[in-house]
């Protein structure tokens, strides 16, 4: 039941992504690392943008109606741009069997969050003393650190870990990253 629940779902997803399918290809091997210089490019793009925004201190609202306005200009643009500068015949087996390999990825992905958010959910109505414990202790250390930490700098490092985690991930780095830390606690309480 679960496998044809992925199915059903990662065929809906693909469905929805079909007129981006030309575009989701190369953010797919720009987030994954295919070049060397991607990881540059992912880094140099987000910290120009995140300049550009400390530069101008825009106000919260405009950062926000900006932002919206550019997601939208995208999304009406993007599907015409696409079926006018690249012939439907480019689209292969190969490339076909990728954009399946990444609709499933994605599917995966968000099937794992709607799980998360269901166990959330239910340790709610299950041991609430415990749930309300947690989120109490959890969003008063954000707040914590929201007050502390600049929120353009919290939110710049959010996304940079975000979009550079795919990529870690695929190259193996993340894995190694994490057991030389590990090791350097390991090696710090012991002397």
């Amino acid at each position: 039941m679960l496998d044809f629940e992925k199915e059903k779902y990662m065929k809906q997803l693909k469905k929805k992504m079909e007129c981006w399918r030309e575009i989701i290809l190369p953010l797919n091997s720009i987030l994954l690392w295919e070049k060397p210089w991607y990881p540059g490019l992912i880094f140099g793009s987000i910290s120009i943008i995140f300049l550009l925004i400390w530069l101008t201190e825009p106000a919260f609202l405009t950062i926000i109606s900006i932002s919206l306005l550019v997601l939208a200009l995208t999304d009406y643009l993007v599907p015409i741009l696409i079926s006018t500068f690249i012939p439907s015949n480019s689209w292969n087996g190969q490339k076909e069997r990728k954009f399946d390999e990444i609709c499933q990825k994605v599917s995966e992905t968000i099937l794992q969050i709607k799980s998360i958010w269901k166990s959330i959910l239910s340790a709610r109505n299950n041991r609430p003393n415990v749930y309300y414990g947690l989120t109490t202790v959890c969003l008063s250390l954000l707040a914590w650190l929201g007050n502390i930490v600049n929120n353009l700098l919290l939110i710049y490092l959010m996304l940079m870990v975000t979009l550079l985690l795919p990529g870690l991930r695929h190259q193996g780095r993340a894995q190694s990253a994490i057991k030389w830390v590990y090791n350097c606690l390991i090696h710090h309480k012991q002397a």
